[in-house]
């Protein structure tokens, strides 16, 4: 019965078509911002926000490097963005729309350590490594 449930859930969730583009490198990369002096947990729950849009983004549009990602052990890079943050990130998302990368920006609801609307994290992905890459590789791991 388990397993039923399980084809269910993922027919479901692959109802609408996702082209097959057959084997390629992907991953999913998001750039925290260091300056705003977050805790682990407070960019561990930040970047766990980015994933889960990110996944509902590529659903919903089809992304055709969903399936790929998915099925490589849906590679995650965390990387820190700490000099002129805002504009950084803002760059970086523009840059990745205008390659038609899936792409999401995470502001803070201000419920805790972080000023309401703060962008803490742009994340990118899935997609080919070498497309993300020509716009996240000058950031270091976090």
């Amino acid at each position: 019965m388990g397993q039923r449930i399980g084809t269910f859930l993922v027919n479901m969730w692959f109802s609408k078509p996702i082209k097959s583009i057959g084997f390629c490198q992907t991953k999913m990369v998001f750039l925290v911002r260091t300056d705003l002096g977050m805790g682990k947990g407070k960019i561990a729950s930040q970047v766990a926000h980015a994933a889960i849009e990110l996944y509902k983004q590529s659903l919903k549009n089809g992304n055709p490097y969903l399936k790929p990602w998915l099925n490589s052990g849906q590679p995650k890079i965390v990387l820190k963005i700490s000099n002129n943050c805002e504009k950084a990130l803002e760059d970086l998302y523009n840059s990745a729309k205008q390659q038609n990368l899936t792409v999401t920006k995470i502001q803070d609801s201000g419920k805790t350590q972080i000023e309401y609307g703060s962008l803490t994290v742009v994340a990118v992905g899935p997609g080919k490594v070498k497309d993300i890459d020509k716009i996240t590789s000058q950031y270091k791991l976090l």
